[in-house]
């Protein structure tokens, strides 16, 4: 047939168009899409899932002329690299390459602040051992555990299998799970040696060698772990509930609404932290805050999924190895996808009073000292 015209093309239905950026940095992806959107048009195919695997379908070519023939032409141009001028000197470059093949050191984000943190890797490898062999928040495995956790996922899947689609079971089940890693970014930000050195080293970069009082924030990145796709999941389902609980707070500018808009002149704002907030929430008071805040509000919960399905999936993504070599005893650290939500329930479930007795808040106001207690702030929050 003939080359495709623009004016030809432009007799396509609306739900074709892709807009690209530029037509000779089109990718293979957004071809795909575009032979997706002529296959289904504007049909909706939703079977209700939560989740799904990703689809690997394509339409296949004989469907449409016109577009089988701009794909044609689109794939056939070449493709524009941008000359990016680089803002970095050759010495800079090479200095880059040295430290990115230096074996002796390992570099990290810092916790807070977006630094970028140089160590020495045998230092760095004795604060990871440090956390982990803390008997009291982790457990040394004698075996990898994911595949019982898999074969435990499978079970209670099977179990309630009436409650969940096809393309969910799917999700949950079928795919091969990676071991997670975990690492530490560094608290530079909570080092007093670290702070003094910054107060006396006017410089680009601080130096402080191995200080001692350097803590690690403990992070499991495990994307494709055994109960990552379980605790995505259960996230879904248990993230409604959020915005019922009085001390939800979604963001920094949610934050700001509830905050008074002016202030005494003399005013001190001060802030307080909790150490190893996440880590030191018990398995159980977790499961039975899940189970409370589900019961007392099915109205919004999906009505697919019963409490004890809900609890049982709680369970099993606590109670399951991390699958890097170790068990937390306590609530998973940062990394897991229900980790918030799932704190935000425990938080203010009703057994929990005497949990975070150590939860009340100071906040100073130059010269009296007055004591807040959360519900007065909830209070306040709420009008």
């Amino acid at each position: 047939m003939a080359e495709t015209t623009m004016g030809e093309l432009a007799v396509w239905p609306k739900q074709l168009w892709i807009v690209f950026g530029s037509v000779a940095e089109t990718t293979e992806s957004e071809l795909a899409t575009t032979r997706l959107r002529e296959y289904f048009g504007n049909g909706k195919f939703d079977d209700g899932s939560l989740v799904r695997n990703k689809s690997t379908f394509t339409p296949k070519t004989g469907r449409d002329e016109y577009l089988d023939s701009f794909i044609d032409t689109i794939s056939k141009l070449p493709i524009n690299y941008h000359n990016t001028k680089q803002n970095l000197s050759r010495r800079e470059k090479k200095s880059l390459e040295e430290l990115k093949n230096n074996p002796s050191i390992i570099l990290k984000e810092a916790d807070k602040g977006g630094g970028i943190v140089i160590m020495d890797k045998t230092f760095y490898r004795e604060k990871v051992l440090e956390q982990l062999n803390d008997n009291e928040y982790y457990t040394k495995l004698r075996k990898n555990n994911d595949k019982s956790t898999i074969r435990k996922i499978k079970k209670l899947v099977k179990e309630y299998s009436e409650s969940f689609t096809d393309n969910e079971i799917a999700y949950l089940c079928d795919f091969t799970p990676k071991e997670a890693n975990f690492y530490g970014l560094p608290k530079i930000h909570k080092s007093n040696t670290i702070q003094t050195a910054v107060k006396h080293q006017n410089r680009k970069y601080i130096e402080s060698p191995n200080p001692n009082d350097l803590k690690l924030r403990p992070i499991v990145a495990g994307p494709e772990s055994t109960t990552q796709r379980m605790s995505h999941f259960l996230d879904l389902i248990l993230k409604k509930l959020c915005p019922l609980i009085p001390s939800y707070v979604r963001d920094d500018i949610d934050f700001l609404r509830y905050i008074p808009e002016t202030v005494p002149k003399n005013t001190l704002l001060t802030t307080f932290d909790v150490t190893s907030l996440y880590t030191n929430i018990p398995h159980d008071l977790g499961t039975t805050a899940i189970k409370y805040w589900v019961e007392i509000n099915r109205e919004i919960v999906d009505g697919r999924f019963d409490t004890e399905l809900i609890v049982s999936f709680g369970k099993c993504v606590l109670q399951s190895g991390i699958g890097c070599g170790t068990q937390n005893p306590c609530s998973s650290p940062d990394g897991s996808m229900i980790t918030t939500c799932h704190f935000n329930l425990v938080i203010l479930h009703r057994n929990c009073s005497m949990f975070f007795l150590t939860f009340t808040v100071r906040v100073i106001l130059s010269p009296t000292v007055l004591p807040i207690k959360r519900k007065q702030w909830m209070k306040s929050k709420h009008g």
